[in-house]
């Protein structure tokens, strides 16, 4: 896979990061960090030529949960770099299931073998990426480089993969609810009527609705 290195000074800490991620790049510099902007396709920010870390704040991470994507963003992670990590940072009240998250976690950690890290604020977001940058570069001597892929076509499987992680829910019973809602957002949204209109009995869609709305404590 082509990859394309990055030379930094002798005895400097550097990271690439997207350019949207601006209150973490301020306290990189702060930290004496030198800072490579530019429009990331994989991650928000990377290490070395082996990790990448992709930044969700807590909300968002629940939201990439629910639709999908956070499995889409570790396929890529885990494509292009040998270390992926996820960072959450922060914390929200937007709610899921605790059956629903831990599936996530498991899997992002078990199938894609995705490091989660969690902090604070950004300022405790840039200290984390920055003792991990300085444990690759200084200690390891590692090579700064990113490495760009294609995006992953088995976007059903993932689709497929989310939807099985609810109990009960086979492989089959997946495929005939995501053929007849459309996607997994709208087969987690939906209510039992609509579960069973697209196919299902009702007790698997009792127990649907059960897994997605049950509070987590």
């Amino acid at each position: 896979m082509e990859k394309q290195k990055i030379l930094k000074p002798k005895d400097k800490i550097l990271i690439i990061s997207d350019y949207r991620e601006k209150k973490v790049i301020e306290h990189l510099k702060n930290l004496g960090v030198i800072v490579n902007e530019r429009s990331l396709d994989v991650g928000d920010f990377v290490a070395s030529n082996r990790v990448a870390i992709e930044r969700k704040a807590h909300s968002d991470f629940i939201r990439s949960i629910i639709d999908g994507s956070i499995f889409e963003q570790a396929s890529m992670l885990k494509k292009n770099f040998e270390k992926p990590i996820i960072l959450i940072e922060g914390y929200s009240y937007h709610e899921i299931s605790e059956n629903a998250l831990k599936a996530a976690l498991a899997s992002l950690l078990i199938d894609f073998g995705v490091s989660i890290l969690t902090t604070r604020n950004p300022f405790d977001t840039a200290k984390t990426i920055f003792w991990i940058a300085k444990k690759e570069q200084s200690e390891a001597g590692r090579e700064i480089a990113i490495r760009v892929g294609k995006k992953p076509k088995e976007v059903k499987k993932i689709q497929e993969f989310i939807v099985c992680s609810i109990p009960g829910v086979s492989t089959v019973t997946a495929k005939k609810l995501l053929k007849q809602l459309g996607s997994v957002e709208k087969i987690f949204t939906a209510n039992e009527n609509e579960l069973q209109k697209a196919g299902v009995s009702k007790k698997t869609a009792e127990k649907i609705r059960r897994v997605l709305t049950t509070k987590y404590n």
